[in-house]
């Protein structure tokens, strides 16, 4: 437990400084996530401040976008004081992982995951955070389909210069999107966040990094010297038009402008040309590179003094001079004169804008206020009013639009809760709008119904306010049949309550019928009954048979189970019948046997009196009869007649 309050479970999450574990609030009933700093971490006093910022940055912002932060506090763990952060326990996969596991996006696809991303960065502008460590293992996408900027670790408030944290001369982030200036040491702006996005965008479209190295360092020079490869370079999509290319790197290269005032001056700014890349527009960083006919018309770059290769490649180029021009000889004196110059022309112009602005503002005044009114559009209202009428009226009237859902039980899902800013307020043309719409009843926690049968399921899921869908799928298993092998949604999930759960069902093994190989030789008989599946035991028995012929099969035509033995009786060729024996000589007698694969011995018996001369030393008598089956290994016994005159004689 921590703080007696919070019920720790397993690790979700790890980083550097921290863990993440699974909890329960055990006071208001709710799925928590707990963030603790390590130990080890705990006893320096630098992380410890690090750490307490998070939680206070953190706690300042509400976005639908941003992780919520609900409690922050420290606990006793072996006897060392650890701070804590108690956050929304959200359910998904990162962007990093997507892009590791699923490859590169589409731009439509990036696009609509990085304008919330946008949204949340200029929500928390607003409140005078600036993250600096945008990158895409702390974007998370939800099970849900909402999209979550996390970890404000090394988050700086834009009036913050006296922590040790966040001095110039510390160089804080992820190499990889390490903006320029963040690189040089100093300064960190919202337009450095602007650029970390940028790079985040770039590795989702092409599924690499901008800049890559074998060291931080020198991936951070990369960043302040090196331009990036334009991202359609790396995109092997064949459908991209020319256009398409060059919107792309508009957007991408100029929010990853080397000088910040080249870039979008806001992430609202960035926003915009999000959302007109995933809608397929012109971005606004493109049209001064592409005519804004169809896609299938080829491509004009506007002003044929630039190259077009020079367009594509640096949509914005930038015209203010580096460090290294400035720190040239006598540079400071063309700056010192550019200065008394623009100071002339200033005083100049102020006093002849002061002379002609006098005689028209009288008429100036009303036009413009009539103007200021005509552009201003006001937001209508949105409750209980289906999603895609909103967002179709929201759009044509000229706003941008971000869509968020929320879980409420008395308005059906797909319609709109609120909208912010308030209906009956007044907005400028192309203003950002967030529209809040029903993901229905109340998320809960799907529980792990594998293993279960479907009446224990039915029971699982009603606890849990879902219910098993009536399309059952069935699959041969190693499980017991009636067992779930499968559930759809995972467990651990999150669904609205009332939502249904598919399930998979395990017929047990699969079963197949046992062949007749009756007859077959026995290497030809294995190999069929062993492709179906069977375990082959073979047996040899005495038979008349060839040697090697199947002689029986057990369970022969029935269905039996995939593994299960079955016995392949096999004749060893060890019998044969009998020959005549009888009135043979022994020699006559043993070749007649051998001929028929005896290999056993006579045993000679007693002589047998006989008075015929002719039956001298032939057989007289065998243990085995013309005709009987006998084993070619058994010996014979026999009894060869002897010629006796009293034979002759009449028998008293």
């Amino acid at each position: 437990m921590v703080n007696d309050r919070y019920r720790r479970g397993e690790i979700i999450g790890a980083g550097g400084m921290s863990e993440v574990y699974a909890a329960e609030d055990t006071v208001l009933g709710r799925q928590v996530a707990v963030k603790m700093l390590r130990p080890e971490m705990a006893r320096d006093v630098n992380f410890r401040e690090r750490f307490y910022r998070e939680a206070q940055n953190s706690g300042k912002l509400n976005h639908p976008n941003i992780v919520a932060v609900y409690d922050t506090g420290e606990t006793d763990l072996d006897g060392m004081t650890i701070p804590y952060i108690v956050m929304e326990r959200v359910n998904g996969r990162t962007l990093r992982d997507i892009i590791r596991e699923d490859g590169a996006l589409s731009a439509q696809e990036a696009a609509d995951i990085l304008k919330p991303v946008a949204d949340a960065l200029q929500a928390s502008h607003e409140a005078g955070i600036i993250h600096r460590d945008i990158k895409p293992a702390n974007i998370m996408l939800t099970n849900t389909g909402q999209v979550k900027v996390m970890d404000f670790g090394i988050a700086r408030a834009l009036d913050d210069s006296t922590s040790a944290m966040t001095q110039t001369s510390a160089v804080i982030g992820t190499a990889q999107y390490l903006s320029p200036e963040q690189a040089r040491g100093k300064n960190a702006d919202a337009r450095s966040d602007v650029y970390a996005l940028g790079c985040v965008l770039y590795e989702a479209l092409t599924g690499h990094t901008p800049f890559e190295g074998e060291t931080p360092f020198a991936v951070a020079y990369q960043h302040v010297q090196e331009e990036p490869t334009p991202p359609s370079e790396l995109i092997a999509d064949p459908s991209l038009t020319p256009t398409q290319r060059v919107n792309i790197d508009a957007v991408v290269l100029t929010a990853m402008a080397k000088h910040p005032a080249d870039r979008y001056q806001s992430a609202w700014e960035m926003a915009g040309d999000l959302e007109r890349l995933r809608s397929g527009q012109v971005t606004a960083a493109a049209r001064m590179h592409v005519n804004e006919e169809e896609d299938e018309q080829p491509t004009e770059m506007v002003g044929a003094a630039a190259p077009a290769a020079a367009a594509h490649r640096a949509p914005i180029q930038s015209t203010r001079p580096t460090e290294d021009d400035d720190n040239q000889g006598g540079g400071w004196m063309k700056w010192l004169a550019a200065f008394l110059a623009a100071l002339l022309v200033a005083i100049v112009g102020y006093f002849a804008w002061d002379f002609f602005s006098s005689e028209k503002e009288s008429e100036d005044k009303p036009r413009q206020t009539q103007s200021a009114h005509e552009d201003k559009i006001t937001v209508p209202e949105v409750e209980n009013r289906p999603r895609n009428e909103v967002v179709k009226e929201l759009e044509d009237m000229g706003l941008q639009v971000t869509v968020n859902e929320e879980a409420n039980p008395d308005i059906p899902r797909n319609n709109a809760i609120r909208i912010n800013p308030a209906p009956g307020s007044e907005l400028q043309k192309n203003a950002s709008v967030t529209l809040t719409v029903s993901s229905g009843k109340e998320i809960t926690d799907v529980p792990d119904i594998t293993g279960m049968t479907l009446d224990e399921a039915a029971q699982a899921l009603e606890g849990a306010g879902l219910a098993l869908n009536s399309d059952v799928s069935e699959e041969n298993d190693d499980s017991p049949a009636g067992q779930i092998i499968k559930q759809d949604p995972a467990g651990g999930t999150q669904l609205s309550k009332g939502s249904k759960v598919r399930v998979t069902v395990s017929k047990g093994v699969e079963k197949k019928r046992v062949p007749d190989v009756a007859g077959m030789d026995v290497e030809d008989a294995q190999s069929r009954l062993e492709s179906n599946d069977f375990d082959v035991d073979v047996r040899e028995v005495d038979s008349l048979e060839p040697k090697g012929t199947v002689l029986s099969v057990s369970n022969q035509g029935a269905e039996l189970e995939k593994g299960k033995p079955v016995t392949v009786e096999v004749s060893n060729g060890m019998l044969f019948k009998a020959p005549e024996l009888v009135r043979k000589n022994e020699g006559q007698a043993e070749a007649a046997l051998r001929e028929a694969g005896w290999t056993g011995q006579f045993i000679v018996g007693e002589p047998v009196p006989t008075g015929a001369l002719v039956d001298a030393n032939k057989v007289g008598w065998a243990s085995v009869n013309p005709g009987d089956t006998m084993r070619k290994d058994q010996n014979i016994d026999i009894r060869l007649w002897s010629f006796d005159p009293a034979a002759l004689l009449p028998q008293p």
